[in-house]
């Protein structure tokens, strides 16, 4: 808990709170006041790509009726255009990009992560014109370019960039409707969530992909209890058809995996990458992430869920502490057989 700076750590299993944690010693921990840490909301970063990827999940069975994984693919082959309209010259690098490519956050398109920081870097010039609403998202993915070409999918690249396009595809898919506002009538009451969700939004209020979301622990164990139970609420109600998480969970075979000469490798505990999830020892988890509030959902093969919230700053030995905290989860899970 001090080593990484854990403001939260919950382990649910059987739809019962086993363990729950919360150190209000730490000044990042008290950002959000409440009893014991209960019922207070917590900002996550790339955890939200997870959310984002259940929501696609949903509309396409909503507005589509896929129900089977040759239905689903059917939809997330035809390209993120086919969805997303540019709303200006110069059409963007995701036109002719298959929607399933950006949901493996192979897209092709040209963005910098990690590694380029600064004033000019894609994730500040994002922030400030995204999620400083100067543009909406179209309009900013506008400005960038492909770097691959042909049949090959290109090399894993972590975008948020691929994440907002694919948020943007999920409420274009919707109608009228908004993503956060299908999120909550559908999966968050669902869900059984004890406490309403905010999400940032773009200028044209469209939910930012990769993101600026907000929901209490409770609520983010609640919601990965049910990604575990494959779109299944607490009363056994199939919300999302169960062939969706079976294509965003278990990939494609070796070409999921992160290779050792990709900057988002880590040699301490090598990842595969699913439709914005994690895979590591058979295990499944959001992204951990690499900004100031660090998420953990961990769903493991033996079905506990486990929530936690740290503060890992700038990611400063992140690599590490991300393989060492997977080991005290590992060890967590056996703990509570």
């Amino acid at each position: 808990m001090d080593k990484a700076r854990v403001c939260a750590l919950l382990v649910l299993k059987s739809q019962k709170v086993r363990f729950y944690r919360f150190d209000s010693s730490n000044r990042f921990c008290q950002s959000d006041p409440g009893p014991n840490g209960w019922g207070s909301a917590s900002g996550i970063a790339s955890v939200t790509k997870s959310i984002t990827s259940t929501l696609l999940g949903h509309a396409i069975a909503s507005k589509f009726r896929a129900r089977t994984r040759g239905e689903f693919h059917a939809i997330l082959s035809k390209p993120v255009d086919r969805f997303v309209k540019d709303e200006q010259p110069p059409r963007s690098a995701y036109n002719g990009v298959p929607l399933d490519r950006a949901m493996r956050m192979r897209s092709g398109v040209i963005w910098r992560e990690n590694g380029w920081h600064g004033w000019f870097s894609d994730n500040e010039q994002f922030r400030r014109r995204v999620r400083g609403k100067w543009e909406t998202v179209t309009e900013f993915a506008s400005k960038y370019r492909g770097a691959a070409t042909g049949p090959e999918t290109p090399e894993f690249n972590y975008s948020a960039l691929d994440a907002a396009m694919a948020a943007v595809a999920a409420e274009a898919m919707l109608g009228n409707e908004r993503l956060t506002e299908f999120l909550e009538h559908g999966i968050w009451r669902a869900i059984g969530a004890e406490a309403p969700a905010s999400w940032g939004v773009d200028k044209a209020e469209t939910a930012i992909g990769p993101c600026c979301f907000r929901a209490t622990v409770r609520d983010l164990a609640r919601f990965g209890l049910f990604v575990l139970n494959k779109g299944r609420n607490a009363d056994g109600r199939q919300i999302i058809p169960s062939a969706w998480f079976d294509i965003a969970t278990k990939g494609h075979s070796s070409i999921d995996a992160i290779l050792w000469d990709n900057p988002s490798f880590n040699p301490g505990c090598p990842l595969d990458y699913r439709y914005f999830l994690v895979a590591v020892s058979g295990s499944l988890g959001f992204h951990c992430d690499r900004t100031l509030r660090a998420v953990h959902s961990y769903l493991s093969r033996r079905r506990p869920v486990i929530v936690q919230i740290s503060d890992w700053g700038a990611w400063t030995n992140g690599d590490r502490l991300q393989c060492e905290t997977l080991k005290v989860h590992d060890a967590l899970v056996k703990a509570v057989r």
